[in-house]
């Protein structure tokens, strides 16, 4: 298994912690439900720890973790910000796509992984599959209260 090859790919990974990690961190109170704030900013912790764990791996590799989501990671926590001010249905729609998107990125690339860094992505995906759930039962009671 190609090492730079491991390491490009978690860094990849750790892009979309990052990316996420900023969004739930940055929108969590702007839309103004108190149970939305509590699940994103819970949620913000636990990818902050996926990204602890991501950077840590890549160095433990010899690699440099990335610092920054860039452009990709700037755009999108504009369109949530503007998601969040329009309520939080319309954030959680947003939220629950980018986190399907980041367990299928981790499905897609696992393979391409030794296997101490499956084990850590296994661990991740686990944790980000619960989101899913809790988002899906989030919305649910969005839509039962409008």
């Amino acid at each position: 298994m190609d090492k730079q090859h491991t390491i490009d790919t978690l860094n990849e990974l750790l892009k979309g912690e990052l990316m996420a990690m900023n969004i739930y961190a940055e929108t969590d109170d702007l839309q103004g439900d108190q149970q939305v704030m509590e699940m994103l900013s819970q949620f913000a912790q636990e990818h902050q720890e996926h990204a602890r764990l991501l950077a840590q791996r890549i160095r433990e590799l010899g690699g440099t973790p990335i610092e920054r989501a860039g452009m990709a990671g700037a755009m999108a926590t504009i369109t949530s910000k503007f998601n969040a001010l329009r309520g939080p249905a319309y954030l959680l729609e947003q939220l629950y796509s980018g986190e399907d998107k980041g367990v299928h990125s981790y499905e897609d690339r696992i393979d391409e992984l030794d296997p101490v860094s499956q084990a850590l992505v296994r661990q991740i995906m686990e944790n980000d599959h619960q989101h899913l759930k809790l988002f899906k039962e989030r919305m649910e009671t969005e839509k039962m209260e409008n």
